[in-house]
């Protein structure tokens, strides 16, 4: 892919998706900047680097998105690369959050880009070309207290790309998932989760304790943003250490993420391995 090509990308007010902007831009690339009305602002100076600026809300209704996916593929003819980067982490254990809580983690982390995708695909599957991008997390891999919700949406934003590549492939289309670790940006930020909703006195002590991790961990973490996204262009291109290797439809970002994808891989193989007797007697008898 050395040719230009048009990136939307939603969520780019800030990190991962605001370097992601900027590092496209400074590749030549053509990028769409979007997000909500309330921090479209933010945007401005993407302007001065390049970028075209939309509003687009993940969670507005499939009639809006269409509206504004029309207006989108109209300012460069087509869009190319479609990165479902908007989302955050709503902090509470999974009894004490309301079903609209619930609702909301998973509408914006999961629903919204469904939407997102099937306002687009259309455009893609018209020229057979367009890579959809999906952003994971180190925990789509494990469980984490006061964090199950969004733990829960990054394990099926991994299960979803893998499904919408086995789809689309045959069309000339590719679904690629980023799982990233911990990356110095402001998503650890109170202003970017969810408060602290203790409802019930017995989840204080975890909500506490890990609200107390994340503040700590906050611009103390391990990985680079600037070189998560020059990364992840090498790979949608196959520029770069990614030059000449087959497409892959997962790729993790960040020694932790290698670390505890490799860990979880290691204890479910084990488990596997402890239960075989168990797991495989629920067949029928061979011949039957």
């Amino acid at each position: 892919m050395s040719h230009q090509l048009v990136w939307l990308i939603t969520g780019t007010s800030s990190g991962l998706g605001r370097d992601l902007t900027l590092a496209a831009l400074k590749r030549g690339d053509k990028v769409i900047a979007t997000g909500r009305a309330r921090s479209l602002s933010k945007l401005d100076d993407l302007k001065q680097y390049g970028a075209d600026t939309l509003e687009l809300d993940v969670t507005s209704s499939l009639e809006t998105l269409q509206d504004i996916a029309k207006k989108a593929v109209a300012i460069h003819g087509r869009i190319d690369i479609l990165v479902n980067n908007a989302g955050f982490v709503e902090l509470g254990t999974l009894e004490d959050l309301t079903h609209l809580e619930t609702y909301n983690q998973f509408n914006t982390n999961v629903f919204g880009p469904l939407n997102i995708n099937r306002v687009f695909l259309p455009y893609m599957r018209e020229r057979k070309s367009g890579t959809v991008v999906w952003l994971g997390s180190i925990v789509g891999w494990i469980g984490f207290g006061s964090i199950g919700l969004y733990a829960g949406t990054k394990h099926a934003v991994r299960g979803l790309s893998e499904s919408l590549h086995q789809e689309i492939s045959p069309l000339g289309l590719r679904s690629i998932c980023f799982e990233p670790g911990y990356f110095r940006t402001d998503f650890l930020s109170e202003d970017n989760r969810g408060n602290d909703k203790t409802r019930i006195e017995d989840y204080r002590e975890i909500n506490e304790r890990n609200s107390a991790l994340f503040n700590a961990y906050n611009h103390n973490q391990p990985g680079d943003p600037k070189k998560a996204v020059e990364v992840m262009i090498d790979v949608i291109k196959g520029d770069g250490a990614a030059r000449g290797k087959e497409f892959p439809t997962v790729v993790a970002l960040g020694s932790d993420a290698y670390d505890v994808i490799k860990g979880a891989c290691t204890t479910a193989s084990d488990r596997l391995e402890a239960w075989k007797d168990l797991t495989v007697s629920t067949d029928f008898p061979k011949g039957n």
